[in-house]
């Protein structure tokens, strides 16, 4: 059985019901989203973007589309996006306003704040939205100082501020409720300008350009580009911005605007259009749209919608090429309806993405908050008594190595003792067992007293500070110091001046090993101190004072001590580690009577000359093998002790004690302690900030999860 007629139009109606209830939910859905997370980066709204250049006619197309007047001045009247909510929800029309700050650019979400009454006259909407942009583009000023300033104030604020920014990527939201409207969102960005009066048009000029291509370079934006007809399209920077971000031509739709201003005679430009309309020239996906919108006569003559509506179906008709144009492509009731149903399409579509990234977003803020520090304890005397015991402890493990993983400050301690080592060695005596040692190369030093700890390095690779001393060099040294003495006596004075000739080198050497050593202790305090009581900038600059001050003082005691350590190697020179020095001798005694035997061996200069006999230099070897014994001794003496003495004295007692010292300067045990330690427990106001910015993300984020979670259809 057919159904009647009327039960078909019942079907139909209630159809028609129902997809009106859908894409009431699926809008209302849209601007709850666009009100929690704004223009945020990490969340992506779909969205239409209506992008177009100055004198474009975009603002005509927006005040079409929504029926309500936006500003009008010389120059670009948008300086700030504009997102225009339209719901057919309710009985009566209405707009409020509300405004979105601008992204900060470290992933805050900048939820919607109410800006306006509701407003129940379109008369009303066009003074608000100035007050809503002025607003924006004066961060410096309170944002409820606009709200009651008159057209005129605006004016002279915009013309006369300096501190007023020339355009601003914060967002005027304007929500219309219209019953005799259709359902749809965009979002009208700044006209695209080529010049600018002001201070760096240049700049002024990037930043539009900038601001434009940031909001239509995500997928799942619509790029609306309005034309006028009477350019031509691959010269409108409009449409080149949107091929760069849609190259394909996927996601764009272009809306031809001022057909009326296309003459007659203009038949090649005509001609172009209709090659264009048809989608055989410069083809888009979404196709193009034609527009003819009020002019300023029509507006003087106070025509209603469906007046301008049909005059502009009249015009189409009768006008090439888009009388030979598709009509569903022409005018605004068939651009609304279609970018209605397709933004409604692209918003389900997007869903399950939605969902995904804004759980995505959610678990990294959740790790950050986790990795943020603890908030301090309400008992200000056992937090700060607990953070410098912390300290203290590990700052002594580092000190001592007692942990597998906390050895560094050994390391980088003991490479300051290795250059200590090694600057002490290259002051050995340069003895030469020859009579003109300029002749001869540097011999190497006998095995049996070469050093394990250089890495095979030979000792001649070794660079001596001091000047080569020969056999004669040696025998002038004796007889400078020979008085009474009788025949083959050697003054021990000296061998005393060959000696200081290396030892008087030890002090500098010693020092910079001090100073490195000092240099990592004091690395590894600032290093904990950060650790430690960082959270707090007053108790980290409190205790660094306090640390400063205690090793300050410690050091200038240390370094007595260790000029003391360097002073007792000065004169007289003696050893009681006499096995060690005689073995040295002997084995010193015998390289030279070797290397002097063997002489030809390391000549670096040709000599016609015979050598003279070594028979007669007995003394001066034996002088350069007891000076050069004794100095070993010393080396091995002194490249211990003083790393000894700093690693004791400068580091260890330093921290053995250090966690006393430090509770008894904070003076625990006064009556103000507890009010004077909470006074320097207050929180970094970065790391406050940051933490409330997180705290609010996650908020946020929580809602819009909960939201599309609960989002049936």
């Amino acid at each position: 059985m057919l159904p009647t007629v009327t039960t078909t139009s019942q079907a139909i109606t209630l159809a028609d019901s129902e997809y009106a209830q859908k894409r009431r939910e699926i809008y209302k859905l849209l601007k709850k989203l666009s009100d929690l997370v704004g223009a945020s980066s990490e969340i992506r709204i779909p969205q239409i973007a209506v992008v177009g250049s100055q004198s474009a006619g975009k603002s005509s197309l927006v005040e079409a589309i929504t029926g309500i007047s936006v500003p009008r001045d010389s120059g670009t009247c948008t300086k700030c996006p504009m997102r225009c909510t339209v719901s057919t929800e309710g009985n009566e029309w209405s707009c409020t306003i509300s405004v979105q700050d601008e992204p900060d650019g470290i992933g805050s979400i900048s939820a919607a704040r109410p800006f306006s009454p509701k407003l129940a006259s379109k008369g009303d909407v066009e003074l608000w939205i100035r007050r809503a942009q002025t607003a924006l583009l004066s961060p410096h000023a309170p944002l409820d100082s606009f709200k009651n300033r008159s057209a005129n104030e605006l004016k002279e604020v915009v013309e006369n501020d300096p501190a007023i920014r020339p355009f601003s990527n914060g967002r005027v939201l304007i929500d219309i409720c219209d019953p005799k409207g259709t359902e749809l969102a965009f979002i009208d960005l700044p006209g695209l300008i080529q010049n600018f009066r002001g201070d760096n048009p240049k700049a002024v000029i990037d930043t539009v350009r900038s601001l434009v291509e940031d909001n239509i370079k995500d997928k799942e934006t619509v790029i609306l580009v309005t034309v006028p007809a009477t350019d031509d399209i691959q010269t409108v920077q409009a449409f080149s911005l949107a091929r760069e971000a849609d190259p394909d031509g996927e996601r764009t739709i272009a809306v031809v605007t001022k057909p009326d201003l296309l003459l007659d005679g203009s038949t090649g430009l005509r001609d172009a259009w209709l090659n264009i309309l048809q989608g055989r020239k410069e083809p888009l996906r979404l196709g193009y749209y034609a527009v003819r919108l009020p002019d300023d006569e029509q507006r003087r003559r106070g025509l209603s919608r469906s007046q301008v509506d049909v005059e502009a179906r009249d015009f189409f008709s009768s006008k090439h090429p888009w009388k030979n144009t598709s009509p569903d492509r022409l005018g605004i009731p068939n651009l609304v309806s279609d970018i209605s149903k397709l933004l409604m399409k692209i918003i389900q579509d997007s869903i399950p993405k939605l969902k995904q990234d804004a759980t995505a977003r959610l678990d990294a803020v959740t790790r950050e908050i986790a990795n943020l520090p603890p908030r301090g304890s309400t008992d200000a005397v056992a937090e700060v008594s607990l953070r410098t015991s912390r300290f203290c402890n590990e700052l002594r493990d580092y000190v001592y190595g007692h942990n597998a993983g906390k050895r560094s400050f050994v390391h980088s301690t003991r490479d300051a003792h290795k250059h200590l080592k090694h600057a002490v060695r290259s002051t050995m005596p340069d003895f030469r067992p020859f009579t003109q040692g300029a002749k001869y190369r540097r011999p190497d030093d006998p095995s049996s007293v070469a050093e394990s700890g250089d890495g095979g390095v030979k000792s001649t690779s070794i660079r001596l500070t001091g000047l080569p001393m020969d056999l004669l060099f040696v025998r002038k040294v004796i007889k400078d110091y020979t008085g009474w003495e009788l025949p083959g006596h050697i003054p021990s004075e000296a061998k005393d001046h060959l000696i200081s000739l290396s030892v008087d080198q030890w002090l500098p050497p010693a020092l910079q090993c001090f100073h490195e050593s000092q240099a990592v202790l004091r690395g590894y305090v600032d290093m904990n101190i950060g650790l430690h009581f960082g959270q707090f900038k007053a108790l980290k600059r409190h205790m660094r004072a306090i640390i400063t001050s205690q090793l300050d003082a410690h050091q200038r005691v240390v370094l007595k001590a260790l000029h003391n350590v360097v002073a007792r190697e000065g004169p007289p020179y003696y050893t009681e580690n006499d096995h060690y020095y005689e073995a040295n001798y002997t084995k010193w005694l015998w390289h030279y009577c070797y290397v002097n035997e063997n002489a030809h061996r390391y000549k670096i200069v040709t000599d016609s000359m015979p050598p003279r006999s070594a028979s007669r230099y007995d003394d001066e070897m034996k002088v350069m093998a007891s000076v050069r014994a004794y100095v070993q001794v010393a080396y091995k003496r002194i490249v211990d002790h003083v790393p000894r003495t700093i690693q004791r004295d400068l580091s260890q007692v330093f921290v053995d004690d250090l966690e006393g010292r430090l509770l008894g300067a904070l003076k625990l045990g006064e009556a103000n302690a507890s009010q004077r330690l909470q006074d320097l427990l207050l929180e970094d106001p970065q790391v406050a900030a940051k933490r409330k910015r997180l705290a609010d993300t996650k908020r946020v984020l929580e809602e819009v999860i909960l939201t599309l979670n609960t989002f049936v259809v």
